[in-house]
Formats: structure tokens, C-alpha cells, sequence
């Protein structure tokens, strides 16, 4: 698929640790998660930096929103680890403010990259199956 080669390099160049899926309760549409995402990262963003608009500081993240057999729709992103956290601490960090600070929000599943390549693999399946863009960079 053109564009996929490119995108898996680009990706894998970036100092991404931690990898998650992200699910809303029922009946949520791609626009809806779209903004979850976006809400999300802002959110987690906020808690780190402060005013990281006006800083200039955020985390680097990439995102992917993909449809699921039975019409749901989730998110995939990988990140960066923010200084001064463990990988476990920065995970618990993320579930908490994906848990209370985004509504409608459901499951998390957020863990340490073990296998960069497959991660990104993984991401990007959509991409390379379906030839869709869904991307929420």
C-alpha cells in the first residue's frame, strides 16, 4: 500500500514506550472518539505540563481509530514516556485521566512497548488491510 513503508519508518524513528487501546461504551460514533482522543491527550498534557499550549510542551503521540466486527469503534496510540515516571506510574497515569477526565469513556488496555515493530504493526493494521486513513495524529 502506498504510504505504509513510510509511515512504519516514521514511526518507528519516534522514542514511543508505551502502547493502548482505548474503547467508549456503546453506540459512541468515529467523530466521538475523535474527540475523546483529542480531549485525552489534551488532558494528559495539562496534567504534565501546565499550560503546555502556551509552553510549548507536549507529549509526542500518535493515534489511530479503528472499527471493530460489531460496528464499535476504539483507539489505538503510542507515546512517549513523560520524565520523571516509571513505566508504571506513567500508565497509571494515563488510565486514571482516561477513566475521569473523559466521558462516555470505557476500557483501557495500556502497556510497555515490548516489540516496537509489532506494536506499530499492529497500529497500523487498518491502514495496510483496508487502505483506510484513519489516523488522528
Amino acid at each position: 500500500m502506498k504510504g505504509y513503508n513510510e509511515l512504519f519508518d516514521w514511526q518507528i524513528k519516534k522514542k514511543h514506550k508505551i502502547f493502548g487501546t482505548l474503547t467508549m461504551k456503546r453506540n459512541a460514533t468515529y467523530n466521538d472518539l475523535t474527540k475523546a482522543n483529542k480531549h485525552f491527550f489534551n488532558c494528559v498534557n495539562r496534567h504534565l505540563f501546565g499550560n503546555y499550549k502556551r509552553k510549548g510542551n507536549r507529549l509526542d503521540t500518535f493515534s489511530t481509530i479503528q472499527q471493530m466486527a460489531n460496528g464499535d469503534w476504539h483507539i489505538h496510540f503510542t507515546t512517549e514516556m513523560a520524565e520523571n515516571y516509571t513505566a508504571d506510574d506513567f500508565i497509571k497515569l494515563l488510565t486514571n485521566i482516561w477513566r475521569n477526565k473523559v466521558n462516555g469513556s470505557g476500557i483501557s488496555l495500556i502497556n510497555k512497548i515490548r516489540d516496537k515493530k509489532k506494536a506499530i504493526g499492529y497500529l497500523l493494521h487498518d491502514y495496510y488491510k483496508l487502505g483506510n486513513d484513519t489516523l488522528a495524529i
